[in-house]
């Protein structure tokens, strides 16, 4: 195939794709969902000020849950909760055993890291574990950045999580019955 004719093509499908009223609902609500969560996660960590640098790490972490929670249909969303919760949950315990009870060398991080990778893809996580290992890489990091006790970053992160992925599930309940959002298998 001729590469300019393939480049034409491809910018036609993206211009077909943008040019609908879906990809706007779709860019305004995940833009607001995330914003939310980015607002909640800050003032969670205004109120427990656990962060190193300040308040926006938390924020962020709050934003970017609801990126890995909210989905296209209603089930994908419930299920991407569901997991990004027992994810966190996992990654946080991996994190605090590693820092109560190991010790902190890489190739430990390293082995605590496989076997979490490893439980996470036994328990049948979507993403086959790689959230565990972000959220226990995560922890780790806060950790040694500052001197909280590993419990209070685990806590910290754990509640950021269920901020941006109860955003992510309350917003993927209310846009379910949008009317441009319906083909996306909604419902």
């Amino acid at each position: 195939m001729n590469p300019v004719r393939y480049c034409k093509e491809q910018l036609l499908k993206a211009e077909h794709r943008v040019g609908r009223w879906d990809a706007y609902l779709r860019t305004v609500t995940i833009t607001v969902l995330v914003l939310v969560a980015y607002f909640l996660g800050y003032e969670l960590s205004e109120v427990v000020p656990a962060h190193v640098t300040n308040a926006v790490i938390g924020a962020l972490w709050s934003a970017v849950t609801v990126l890995a929670v909210f989905r296209d249909s209603w089930t994908e969303t419930r299920l991407t909760f569901w997991s990004t919760l027992f994810s966190g949950l996992l990654g946080a315990g991996a994190a605090v055993l590693y820092l109560l009870f190991l010790p902190a060398h890489m190739w430990t991080l390293g082995a605590v890291m496989a076997l979490s990778l490893l439980l996470g893809q036994a328990l049948g996580f979507s993403d086959r574990g790689r959230q565990v290992v972000s959220t226990l890489l995560l922890i780790v990091i806060f950790s040694h950045l500052n001197a909280s006790n590993p419990w209070l970053n685990a806590s910290m992160r754990m509640a950021e999580v269920v901020i941006g992925a109860g955003v992510g599930l309350v917003g993927g309940y209310l846009v379910r019955n949008l009317p441009g959002l319906k083909d996306a298998g909604n419902g």
